[in-house]
């Protein structure tokens, strides 16, 4: 039809007819380019819910990289394709391995397991910034290649701390630390060497039920991160928090290995490249948040506890040093090159 505006009085107007065929060119280009601006979809699944503060926030990323002009020009996607509700999330890294998914957002402790490794990540106090400058995410990465099949694109969530949580004003041993003899601490697998070293009872309980279990008496006080609490409540029966805060969040983003191996040169350099400038973003913002909950959970009522600078030191020191424990009895082989990496002295 479009020739057919070409002809006049039975003459094909060249002119005209070159202007269509440009035209039509420019069309079936734009179609072209649009069908195939996603060549690469990548499907996500994380530790925890959509509800979660850092679920939500690496949802925000996801939006972004895929709205981005870099995102699309490589021909690549993110898709969310849920949380536990797909996979437990203790399952996930496995599900992973297996290419059940390219993508995973969550928490390193989890699996321990298979990667024990990932205990020195508790046990150093530098950022993900700087974990980049020294080797130590090269490092991880390397070591969960081969442990889990499992590329580290980047540590996500980062630089918020871990609190002992208590009804009533802790007592202190003749050292100066905590003295928790005779309380029963809500706790989990992640916290139990540690309370115990302060002579708490630990009682496991699923983070769900803490709120319960506070309510009921049923213990004197949590161990918890210092996020979170407002979202669950359970604040309204503390009375202090134990300060400073030891180890840091271990939340990692990854990807499965066989899939980043198939992924062209342009796309990897497009994915490092938003997730490094993520790191940095999402460090500040899980500080700021922590900084929040703080203000939000003192003016309920919670007080800082605090001891003194001496007895502070040793508290963070032997804190870090039962997770450099774990990696020395597991993980020997790669124990003192993490040490060195994650810049934590010896």
């Amino acid at each position: 039809m479009g020739v057919t505006r070409c002809r006049w009085q039975g003459k094909i107007n060249m002119q005209c007819l070159k202007k269509y065929l440009i035209f039509t060119s420019l069309i079936i280009g734009i179609t072209l380019q649009g069908s195939f601006v996603f060549a690469e979809s990548l499907k996500l699944v994380t530790n925890w819910g959509t509800a979660s503060y850092s679920v939500s926030r690496t949802l925000d990323f996801v939006e972004n990289f895929n709205s981005s002009i870099a995102a699309q020009k490589v021909g690549l996607e993110i898709v969310f394709v849920g949380g536990p509700e797909v996979t437990p999330a203790t399952q996930q890294l496995m599900a992973l391995t297996n290419g059940m998914f390219d993508l995973l957002f969550g928490s390193a402790g989890y699996y321990v397991g298979t990667v024990p490794e990932a205990y020195a990540i508790y046990g150093s106090s530098i950022t993900p910034m700087t974990a980049r400058q020294t080797g130590a995410t090269k490092l991880l990465d390397s070591i969960y290649i081969k442990k889990a099949n499992a590329h580290v694109l980047g540590w996500v969530a980062a630089g918020v701390g871990y609190h002992i949580w208590l009804r009533e004003e802790p007592r202190l041993n003749e050292a100066g630390l905590p003295n928790l003899d005779g309380l029963k601490m809500r706790s989990s697998g992640f916290y139990k060497s540690w309370l115990a070293s302060y002579g708490a009872t630990n009682v496991m309980v699923p983070a769900p039920d803490i709120y319960t279990s506070l309510e009921r008496h049923m213990v004197d006080g949590a161990a918890w991160p210092g996020l979170g609490i407002t979202d669950y409540g359970f604040e309204k029966f503390l009375g202090y928090r134990i300060d400073p805060p030891v180890w840091q969040f271990d939340n990692l983003l990854w990807i499965n290995n066989d899939k980043w191996n198939g992924l062209n040169e342009e796309q990897r350099k497009v994915l490092t490249e938003s997730v490094v400038a993520f790191e940095e973003i999402a460090y500040h913002y899980y500080k700021n948040l922590a900084t929040e909950e703080r203000l939000k959970v003192e003016a309920s009522g919670v007080n800082s506890f605090r001891m003194s600078s001496e007895a502070e030191r040793l508290y963070v020191d032997s804190a870090q040093d039962l997770q450099w424990e774990q990696v020395k009895k597991l993980a020997p082989e790669n124990y003192e090159a993490l040490r060195k990496a994650m810049n934590t002295s010896n």
